[in-house]
């Protein structure tokens, strides 16, 4: 075995206490048992980043291995370790070179075991440079939308062509890989959840990977606007009167968040979570555009106009004249609201022989009894605003024949 070093070596006693061993002897370790070849070192079985390696620890002759504890002093190559049970030394390298340790065994103190010195030999190990482990991903997916141009670009730990394929599960509709670049792309068809697992392959040599991932498809993210809103996204309200219209989001995932993008919605209104309402106080035509935004970052619009009418009001401030047995024609006139208007009258009678239109606000007829006559009529517009105002119809006596 020739000259060995110096070691100090921490035995446990039957009472827990460290025993100092000053030295150690010539070693117990069968190199040729183990698959080591020649003395101090004893070259053992090289072996290869990357991959398991395993040497089994054997004592010379009939020594009683249960009574044995192995430890090293020295460096193992990385990776590797002496097994809890003591058996062997093993692991997956993961560092190139040439090791020299030494492998020390002691012995338990204890009844059944005899009393031995401790010894130890010397070791070499070397651990040649073995092929990467080939490791693809991403470990996660964006989601996709149905309609909009995707792409995934998978990734691999090693350089060098490859073959890219799916080797379980659907694609979304739509969409392909490409057997060369591990890019999956194109445009999906349909909404849902897609489970596949890519498998790559290295074409140089045997190694490959396996992944599996999901790729959600949501519906596009769109915006409807409900009553007062048209198809043609405009909207009538009035001074004045409160104004109520739900922006509605479809599509998309997760929570929206609204805000106006440009132009202005009109004073006293207020959009909040889609909902536009308040009481308008200025009349006018009012552009803007209404945005939502989902959780995963979709993005839709809704261009639109709001009209404000002024506040309904009857504009005729007298009707004209009337003579008794000529024919009388007289328009009850508006301004501000929202049409159709119709009319009514709510108090005093007409003079005798006078119609009127309700839909047109319109006196007519030929009058049969001269006198004044006031008369209340109330304008209603399509919102349901009222508007009274109280004229007085005058009727002329014919004149008396000379």
């Amino acid at each position: 075995m020739g000259l060995k070093r110096l070691v100090v070596i921490a035995l446990l006693g039957l009472a827990g206490s460290v025993l100092l061993v000053p030295g150690a002897t010539a070693g117990n370790f069968d190199e040729q048992r183990m698959g080591c070849t020649g003395e101090d070192p004893g070259i053992c079985p090289t072996g290869t980043t990357g991959q398991a390696y395993t040497l089994p620890i054997e004592l010379l002759g009939d020594e009683d291995e249960g009574c044995a504890v192995y430890t090293v002093s020295g460096g193992l190559p990385p990776g590797l370790s002496v097994d809890s049970d003591g058996a062997r030394i093993s692991g997956t390298p993961t560092q190139a070179g040439t090791f020299d340790f030494y492998l020390v065994v002691t012995y338990n103190r204890q009844t059944s075991c005899p009393f031995k010195n401790p010894s130890d030999d010397r070791f070499r190990i070397s651990i040649n440079e073995g092929l990467a482990k080939l490791t693809i991903g991403p470990e996660s997916t964006t989601p996709a939308t149905t309609g909009a141009p995707y792409s995934l670009q998978l990734t691999a730990s090693v350089d060098g062509d490859k073959t890219w394929t799916i080797s379980s599960g659907t694609l979304p509709p739509g969409l392909s890989i490409n057997g060369t670049t591990g890019l999956i792309s194109g445009t999906p068809t349909a909404s849902g959840q897609f489970n596949f697992q890519v498998l790559a392959k290295m074409n140089a040599d045997t190694r490959s990977d396996t992944k599996v991932l999901g790729i959600v498809v949501r519906d596009q993210l769109a915006v409807l606007g409900s009553d007062p809103f048209t198809t043609a996204r405009r909207a009538i309200g009035e001074v004045s009167v409160p104004f109520d219209a739900t922006l509605t989001a479809t599509g998309g995932n997760g929570t929206y968040a609204w805000s106006l993008t440009s132009g202005e919605i009109p004073p006293g209104l207020e959009i909040v979570d889609g909902v536009i309402s308040g009481t308008p106080t200025t009349a006018g035509l009012y552009a803007f555009t209404a945005t939502v935004t989902d959780t995963e970052g979709r993005v839709a619009s809704y261009p639109a106009h709001i009209v404000i009418a002024r506040k309904l009001a009857v504009s005729t401030l007298l009707l004209r004249r009337a003579r008794q047995g000529f024919y009388y024609q007289a328009k009850l006139n508006t301004v501000g609201g929202v049409l159709p208007r119709t009319w009514r009258i709510v108090r005093g009678p007409l003079p005798r022989g006078i119609r009127f239109d309700r839909s047109a606000g319109l006196l007519f007829g030929i009058p049969t009894r001269p006198g004044r006559f006031r008369v209340t009529f109330e304008a209603t517009d399509a919102l349901g605003v009222k508007a009274k105002k109280t004229l007085s119809v005058f009727v002329v006596a014919k004149p008396k024949p000379k």
